[in-house]
């Protein structure tokens, strides 16, 4: 499930400096700990948007994502917002015969303002954050996006096993040395969402409970 000393010697091998750090292993560092569960999540509920849909993706990675979108739904419009300049450039090359997409060096604070979207994509971008912050950045996405929009977001829980807590204690600790991340503990992206007036639609858990995909839809 976790190999601990893999970890341990990307944690002494990275420098302080972001995701620009990581962007070539991100994705080998995921299945190593996870195995197929983090893809399988985030594609799960992609069958949901509409072809003719303006997507807002924010913190899309490495663009494996967005190509497995345009599949699906090659009609639709995608801004893709992500704050490593070296994801940003593997998602370019990954896409670089589509003319759907919209490529964006930045974060929510970056979200186009004449721009209204139907869908926001949010994959294990929440966790970034902690409770105190979380508000603000979900109150900057929802002034970009339709009141009905879809929005799709998957990331980790607050399990009650021992072994979930540990393995979110070590990420924390790991994303905080290697990236500078803020948060050092998962925020309730789940209740903050349904406090702010979404509703949650459907969900699907994955890697025994500890991953949560979700579908929600306003009220």
């Amino acid at each position: 499930m976790l190999y601990l000393r893999e970890l341990i010697y990307w944690v002494r091998k990275m420098a302080r400096g972001g995701f620009d750090k990581i962007a070539k292993v991100y994705d080998g560092l995921a299945r190593m700990v996870f195995g197929k569960s983090t893809r399988q999540a985030q594609l799960f509920f992609l069958n949901e948007i509409q072809s003719t849909s303006r997507v807002l993706i924010l913190g899309g990675g490495t663009g494996w994502l967005l190509v497995h979108l345009l599949k699906i739904e090659p009609q639709c419009e995608v801004w893709y917002i992500e704050a490593s300049s070296k994801m940003l450039e593997l998602s370019k090359e990954k896409t670089k015969h589509s003319n759907r997409v919209h490529f964006i060096h930045g974060t929510e604070n970056d979200i186009p303002s004449k721009i209204k979207f139907d869908v926001v994509i949010a994959s294990f971008y929440f966790d970034l954050f902690t409770d105190a912050s979380l508000d603000s950045v979900v109150r900057k996405i929802q002034q970009g996006i339709k009141s009905d929009a879809l929005w799709l977001v998957t990331d980790f829980i607050n399990g009650k096993k021992w072994w979930q807590r540990t393995l979110l204690k070590i990420m924390y600790l790991f994303f905080q040395i290697t990236c500078g991340i803020e948060s050092s503990k998962l925020p309730d992206w789940n209740q903050q969402l349904q406090r702010m007036g979404l509703v949650k639609v459907k969900s699907k858990f994955f890697f025994m409970e500890f991953i949560e995909a979700t579908l929600y839809g306003a009220q």
